[in-house]
């Protein structure tokens, strides 16, 4: 089962090709965000997504969830609960819609990147469906953990916990336990490569470490 969540604008295309571009299940369900006092090209924008998408799958589930606007952090809070209650597989769609309820969903998002399967990014430029990174925004890690982040942009990864050990002159027990929990964090990840794996920043991890530097800069 999936549950697709999705701010509804004018353009229903910004929510049906994502949307099929993952496929479509007859137990699966459409979310779609709208403004509490949505318009009457919202209502439109909804028969559009609904016309289209039940003749793909005509049982589908197809919600509206109608939320404030002008409050930001309660708009945010909405969007958490979506996220937390959503069941199955999650696919975040930031497509369109307002960006009174874009912004409060793409925050929500990234807080809480555990609970989100894929994200997905409707372009404005070309209107191609991009797959996006989940990035852990919150980095809980400890200073010794942080110093490997940083040795790891350094060194020739991917790299197994032995060699990085060896190229850091570290024991192998700490460096397998600060790699576990980056892991954990999502700041690395890693691959078995027969008896051993090896490990490589993400795309989170290097997003965390830029924004520790330019905190450190203005300190």
């Amino acid at each position: 089962m999936r549950t697709y969540l999705a701010p509804l604008g004018f353009d229903s295309r910004r929510v049906v090709k994502p949307v099929l571009s993952q496929g479509l299940d007859d137990n699966d369900r459409v979310i779609l965000l709208q403004p509490i006092d949505g318009s009457d090209r919202g209502h439109d924008a909804f028969s559009d997504v609904r016309d289209v998408l039940t003749q793909v799958v005509p049982s589908l589930q197809l919600e509206t969830e109608y939320l404030p606007y002008t409050d930001f952090v309660e708009t945010t809070l909405h969007c958490v609960d979506l996220i937390n209650d959503a069941e199955g597989e999650l696919i975040v769609i930031l497509g369109g819609g307002a960006r009174e309820l874009l912004l409060p969903l793409t925050v929500a998002t990234f807080s809480n990147d555990n609970e989100v399967d894929t994200i997905l990014q409707v372009g404005d430029i070309d209107g191609s469906v991009r797959q996006i990174a989940r990035l852990n925004l919150r980095g809980n890690v400890s200073p010794a953990e942080e110093i490997l982040l940083v040795d790891l942009v350094n060194l020739p990864t991917p790299l197994s916990i032995s060699g990085i050990a060896n190229e850091l002159d570290k024991s192998k027990s700490t460096i397998a336990r600060h790699v576990n929990n980056l892991e954990n964090e999502g700041f690395v990840k890693s691959k078995q490569e027969g008896r051993e794996k090896t490990i490589e920043i993400t795309d989170s991890g290097r997003v965390y470490l830029r924004g520790k530097k330019n905190t450190n800069s203005n300190n």
